[in-house]
């Protein structure tokens, strides 16, 4: 070892006098296997030159011997049969040695472009580590920017974070998440409690929602699908839990998933347009202004479960590609799903205050408006499902209807149900379409119940079911048995009745005339023949 290190010095030593190495001196090549190649030595040449005249004397001498004695003519061919085996194999030894170096040669070159990929990796990666502590020392000053006490520097904050992701693909997703956790921290300038009239405090307020639309805005900016191919961020998810926003837009903008939970809108919130290709949540959230969700496309479930809106919503032509929950979702304002398109989706315990529209809306997959009257929704107001397709079961168990319903127009293709339904006021079912069974046991009507034209394509089940005021099965088509065992109609009204053929209503004086206990006037039992 210590002679391998004396002999490592002075070849050091001597390349920096500027002697060039002997070929005994050089290093050894590495082959692409990883084993070794020395280079050959002059001694070895040298020995190989002794060995092949040692090899041709002895030849001579020896055919000579052989072949030669007393004629010179046969000694003579002896040594030209001799020359001609030393020229033969020095001519071996000499293209071996050709191989060789060309060989040699070969790894050298190959030992040399190992070197330089390798001297190209290791630049690389300097210069990738050079540029992650650029980022993360710009990251940490936006960062800080962020937390100051001064919305102009938490401003300028936001701005770098923009230009840090549009620079940095990779870090996209990082930097949204930052610019979310900002948006998620309390929206709060009063560190006292005091509710008296302060102007220092509402100009922090002020100064505080310029900086959250800043941010909003600038994500809005990147994730809608009009900018160009550098300006658009893809595959981009926000996390907005118990955000506070301010006229908050996502107008055109395509993202693949979003949590809103708990999040407050505060002033109108435009989604129209948007496409969110992986789970969306609003459940808990609250709109304080009008929410606009016009031909917005939600490729994966979307949640609005305890959602409010103080204000009108809007879903017209809206997508929802997959499972839709408005469980317990408050409507306070009128309330437009026209056209919307439902794959399955469900409205249990719903409350909706002023209108509700559901005109040619498509439903193709499972629709529940309530299971059953526990979970049943409310429509305090008008209430429109007019031209509305149902395409597979659809239940509106024990849903109560204080205002009109028109389902005029509308198809059921497969099983519906209002079983325990209360219809306040006008249920009109003109010229729809029940081409399964339909059902409405112990369904309540207390105004008007028209089914003028309708189709009934199986079994129509109306038992004890209760009809208050006028009542038209006019020109109805019944497919199959229409039933009403145990159903009672109003008697002591003037409204006209037009029921199914083969019902029949009792009137005084038979003795099946009696009075609900919860209903006010007298009631006339109902028969089906």
């Amino acid at each position: 070892m210590k002679e391998r290190n004396a002999i490592s010095d002075s070849r050091a030593d001597d390349q920096g006098r500027g002697v060039t190495p002997s070929a005994g001196d050089l290093p050894p090549l590495t082959r692409e296997n990883g084993s070794t190649f020395e280079v050959l030595r002059s001694s070895t040449v040298v020995w190989l030159a002794v060995v092949m005249v040692v090899i041709g004397v002895g030849a001579a001498a020896s055919l000579v011997l052989a072949f030669g004695r007393g004629d010179p003519r046969n000694s003579l061919e002896a040594i030209k049969t001799a020359g001609t085996i030393v020229v033969g194999s020095g001519g071996a030894v000499a293209l071996w040695l050709a191989v060789r170096r060309q060989r040699t040669a070969e790894l050298a070159i190959a030992q040399k472009d190992r070197e330089l990929r390798q001297k190209d990796l290791d630049q690389a990666h300097t210069a990738r580590e050079a540029v992650e502590r650029r980022v993360t020392e710009l990251y940490t000053m936006a960062a800080a920017q962020l937390g100051s006490e001064h919305a102009h520097v938490r401003i300028a904050g936001v701005y770098a974070l923009e230009r840090l992701a549009q620079s940095n693909p990779d870090q996209r997703q990082v930097i949204v998440n930052l610019l979310c956790a900002y948006l998620r921290m309390p929206h709060t300038t009063d560190d006292t409690g005091s509710t008296d009239p302060d102007p220092d405090r509402e100009l922090r307020g002020t100064q505080e929602r310029q900086v959250r639309l800043t941010a909003q805005r600038l994500l809005a900016t990147h994730l809608r699908r009009d900018q160009s191919r550098d300006g658009f961020w893809p595959d981009i998810t926000l996390d907005l839990v118990g955000a506070t926003l301010f006229d908050f837009d996502l107008d055109r903008c395509r993202l693949r998933g979003a949590t809103f939970d708990g999040a407050r809108f505060d002033g109108r919130a435009e989604l129209s347009l948007a496409e969110f290709t992986g789970p969306v949540s609003f459940d808990n959230a609250r709109f304080t202004g009008g929410a606009r969700f016009i031909n917005t496309v939600w490729a994966e479930s979307a949640t609005f479960t305890r959602v409010r809106f103080d204000q009108e919503a809007n879903f017209e032509q809206a997508t929802f590609r997959s499972k839709a929950t408005f469980d317990s979702a408050l409507f306070e304002e009128t309330t437009d799903f026209c056209g919307t398109r439902f794959d399955f989706v469900w409205f249990d315990n719903a409350h909706f205050v002023k209108t509700a529209m559901f005109d040619g809306a498509r439903f193709a997959g499972r629709a529940q408006f309530g299971a059953d009257k526990y979970t049943a929704p409310q429509f305090d107001g008008r209430t429109f499902f007019r031209a509305a397709r149902f395409d597979q079961h659809v239940v509106f168990g024990g849903a109560r209807f204080v205002d009109s319903v028109l389902f005029d127009d509308a198809v059921f293709h497969e099983f519906v149900g209002f079983n325990d339904a209360v219809f306040a006021d006008s249920a009109i079912f003109t010229e729809t379409k029940m081409l399964a069974e339909a059902r409405f046991r112990r369904t309540r009507f207390d105004g008007q119940a028209l089914f003028g034209g309708s189709e009934f394509g199986r079994h129509a089940n109306f038992d004890n079911a209760l009809f208050g005021g006028e009542v038209s099965f006019s020109k109805v088509t019944f497919t199959g048995t229409a039933t009403c065992e145990g159903a009672y109609a109003r008697l002591d009204v003037d409204d006209v009745r037009t029921w199914p053929t083969g019902w029949l209503l009792a009137t005084p004086p038979t003795p099946d005339m009696k009075r609900l206990s919860d209903l006010p006037g007298r009631w006339g039992r109902l028969y089906d023949w």
